[in-house]
């Protein structure tokens, strides 16, 4: 089980997040906390967040404070304690990025749990796109990740289709598409669990901070993957090129798997994927097409 964070980190967080700098004597003032309850809560974030204690006082640098994040196009919504990112975008207007350090009910597909411990970055976004954009999304979203995590780590990440990121088997991030019709247009829902800092309680997942041995600063991330959100679009126009790199990054290809689907229990090897995300499956009653959406659960069995 994933250690829940104090109600004294989660304060801490909070002061840190609007001041960016407070004196110790300030926090216990602030809090109504003896020094030694700060000083314990701090040496518990220093694990997952990018703050210092020099000189007396407590900060918290500005590339890992998502509360600061404030890209051009979009509104952020910052949380310290959200239910759910993805419930939470729903009352807002499109082009808004919601983001939180600790989820209380996280999900993934199908309704799993997702641990958002603290230190990782759980953000949902919620824009208007084009059939034709929206159709991507499902290998976009991934690919954003992808490129964000290699640009901030000069690692090789995979996709593990359908919603997965992975390194060397291990899931580091996954993938929530949902969508609803407006007009002719479509209001997407992209919302992301990313295991940067944060320390994942399962042995199947890994995270950033695992792989690097150092701690990254979530901003950057959350920079790369919201300017290619922002280009949703633009990709939709070149979809050759999209399909091309994620077909490159498909972990999946050409292994054989057993996909828990709507149909129910379908085996076989993945032998291609088109642009809207769906893979090919070669099974013994011939070839059949799987959306993304359909599918619960995938394993490998080869």
């Amino acid at each position: 089980m994933s250690e829940r964070p104090s109600l004294i980190e989660l304060a801490l967080l909070e002061l840190l997040a609007s001041k960016r700098s407070l004196g110790l004597e300030e926090v216990s003032s602030e809090l109504g906390l003896e020094r030694g309850e700060v000083l314990e809560a701090f040496e518990k974030l220093s694990r997952n967040y990018m703050v210092r204690l020099e000189g007396g006082r407590i900060s918290w640098f500005n590339g890992d404070n998502p509360s600061l994040f404030k890209p051009w196009g979009w509104m952020t919504h910052y949380k310290i304690v959200a239910g759910s990112t993805m419930v939470a975008a729903r009352f807002l207007n499109p082009w808004s990025i919601v983001v939180a350090e600790y989820q209380l009910s996280g999900r993934g597909r199908f309704g799993k749990n997702w641990v958002s411990n603290l230190g990782g970055l759980w953000v949902t976004y919620k824009l208007r796109a084009s059939p034709r954009a929206a159709s991507i999304s499902s290998i976009a979203i991934p690919l954003a990740v992808v490129e964000a995590l290699e640009k901030n780590s000069n690692v090789v990440f995979n996709v593990k289709w359908p919603n997965d990121i992975t390194f060397r088997g291990r899931k580091i991030a996954g993938v929530l598409l949902e969508a609803e019709s407006m007009g002719e247009d479509i209001i997407l829902y992209a919302g992301l669990g990313v295991n940067v800092n944060n320390e994942p309680p399962l042995d199947t997942a890994t995270s950033l901070k695992s792989i690097l041995g150092e701690l990254t600063p979530r901003n950057k991330i959350l920079s790369t993957i919201t300017s290619l959100v922002s280009r949703l679009e633009h990709y939709a126009r070149r979809s050759e090129n999209l399909i091309r790199e994620y077909t490159s990054r498909l972990e999946t290809l050409g292994r054989r798997v057993v996909v828990e689907s709507e149909e129910g229990l379908l085996e076989g090897v993945v032998e291609d994927v088109d642009e809207q995300g769906r893979i090919v499956l070669k099974t013994d009653k011939g070839l059949m097409s799987l959306e993304p959406y359909k599918a619960r659960n995938l394993r490998y069995v080869d």
